[in-house]
């Protein structure tokens, strides 16, 4: 049975319940869910955009950073306005330092355990930073 299928069946459910015809819609998303999709997609497009200016630069010697640098302030502005300095500091992180242009990959490690702090994705880094609102929020 197809999802649909569970759907009509819920439906005629509800209909014979309530003794009238209804609809059925998808739960809204959060204001919370999408401020997060955005933050994920924000970060993919700063990488995506940061990596192709480092590539021209090594690949054609095409400096596109004076060019690209009043938007790389813009945003910064946009985070300074909705991140702790801390915070800001997890994401700037993950966008320059996580990634080095050998390939290799740093990782976050917990300093009491020693264990590795998961921070491979934006949505990893949204996580972290959503820990630290937490924790400046008690």
């Amino acid at each position: 049975m197809s999802k649909n299928d569970n759907v009509d069946k819920i439906k005629s459910y509800i209909d014979d319940i309530l003794g009238t015809k209804s609809s059925l819609r998808n739960k809204l998303t959060s204001k919370k869910s999408r401020e997060k999709e955005l933050f994920c997609e924000i970060l993919q497009n700063l990488q995506f955009v940061n990596g192709r200016t480092m590539g021209m630069k090594h690949d054609y010697k095409i400096n596109m950073m004076d060019y690209d640098d009043p938007f790389y302030v813009a945003i910064e502005n946009l985070f300074h306005l909705n991140y702790t300095q801390e915070q800001r500091n997890i994401i700037n992180w993950w966008l320059y330092d996580k990634f080095l242009p050998t390939g290799e990959v740093l990782v976050l490690t917990n300093k009491e355990t020693e264990e590795i702090i998961p921070s491979e994705t934006p949505e990893d880094v949204w996580g972290l930073i959503q820990e630290h609102e937490k924790k400046n929020t008690k």
